[in-house]
């Protein structure tokens, strides 16, 4: 009974990985994607795609040879204690990136553009505090807030999508590879860069109820697809891809087009949008750094997320220029990420895969 209330179900974790991984492939690599792929971004989004089905059954492989056991541990006994650190410490890095960029950036996104005169100083502390309760109240009720939250997300995504209908051009999506492959191949990267923080997946196992299946896997991956490919197609097609390129959320450049006879300026909507992925992919990758380490009591997971806490908040009071982000993201972090998770996912797998092997002629 205990166990239980520490665990979600798979639907649960789709809708909290919905969440997560769709900010990032909704919102953060859309400019990336067509900067450098232009008008071919969406062919981008589609053969990454192709790729991304097959690397996910290969997690569900991992998972059913590990028996879905917490990662670190598993790890531990089937290599050593020392390998098996330096394969947590990547994710972990990977995770503490996430939480931080996610904070920084939706303080700017807001202080830009819906609240000016806000003090940097309450957004900040509001956002960590808020984190930091869902991240120590465990992982029960962030999904539960996921679940609550998603499907509004997801009502108003289709209510602009729906509502911008008049001002989309789908011949600016022509012509198709103008330029060759190459562009498209270019984008690749960024696509991938955000598909693979699926691998998030591992790191939460030990807590799902059932086995996972392939095909509900596969379902999961679709959908992150689909909401990658949504808004690139929608910027396309409303503002051309040159001007698309030029925005840093394009997204939600496509909220002040939404107009009803009279009613204008209904994009303080997208607010919501933003701040629920932005609270939900925060608090999920603190409670994930918690969950990585393997400490013998709970009060030591409480003591780190706290101290995340407090790392981000005055991480958020640091000057960071958002282009100088954005060129960061572009030539080192998406890239390094997309390569490190690769090789990660491959020796996870080698483990499984030539541990049970070996298990099997001993026998």
């Amino acid at each position: 009974m205990v166990k239980a209330l520490h665990q979600v179900s798979f639907l649960q974790i789709c809708m909290i990985l919905m969440m997560t991984v769709g900010l990032t492939n909704h919102v953060v690599v859309n400019p990336l994607i067509l900067d450098a792929s232009g008008r071919d971004a969406w062919i981008s989004v589609l053969l990454t795609g192709v790729l991304f089905l097959p690397w996910c059954i290969l997690l569900v492989l991992f998972m059913k040879r590990s028996g879905q056991q917490k990662l670190h541990p598993w790890l531990a006994s089937k290599t050593n204690p020392v390998f098996a650190w330096l394969m947590i410490i990547p994710l972990g890095l990977q995770l503490l990136f996430i939480g931080g960029f996610t904070l920084i950036d939706t303080v700017r996104w807001t202080t830009t553009n819906y609240m000016p005169s806000t003090p940097r100083s309450a957004l900040i502390i509001t956002l960590c505090l808020v984190c930091c309760y869902f991240a120590i109240s465990g992982i029960r009720m962030i999904a539960i807030a996921a679940g609550i939250m998603l499907p509004v997300v997801i009502l108003l995504g289709y209510f602009v999508a729906i509502a911008n209908t008049p001002e989309k051009d789908y011949r600016l999506l022509q012509p198709v590879l103008e330029n060759g492959w190459q562009p498209a191949i270019h984008g690749m990267i960024y696509v991938g860069g955000g598909f693979v923080e699926m691998i998030m997946l591992l790191a939460i196992q030990h807590r799902i109820k059932s086995r996972v299946k392939a095909w509900q896997l596969l379902i999961l991956a679709v959908l992150l697809i689909y909401i990658t490919l949504g808004p690139i197609i929608g910027g396309i097609t409303e503002f051309g891809h040159v001007e698309s390129a030029k925005q840093m959320e394009s997204p939600f450049e496509q909220w002040r087009l939404v107009k009803f006879g009279n009613i204008e300026h209904v994009d303080f909507l997208s607010e919501f949008q933003w701040l629920s992925g932005a609270v939900i992919r925060t608090s999920f990758a603190m409670f994930l750094l918690g969950e990585l380490i393997p400490f013998r009591k709970k009060e030591g997971t409480r003591r780190l997320i706290l101290l995340l806490t407090l790392g981000y908040i005055l991480l958020g009071f640091i000057p960071i220029n958002g282009y100088s982000s954005y060129l960061w993201l572009y030539h080192y972090y998406f890239p390094v990420t997309l390569a490190t998770v690769l090789v990660l996912s491959a020796v996870f797998l080698a483990i499984a895969l030539l541990k049970r092997q070996r298990e099997g002629n001993l026998a």
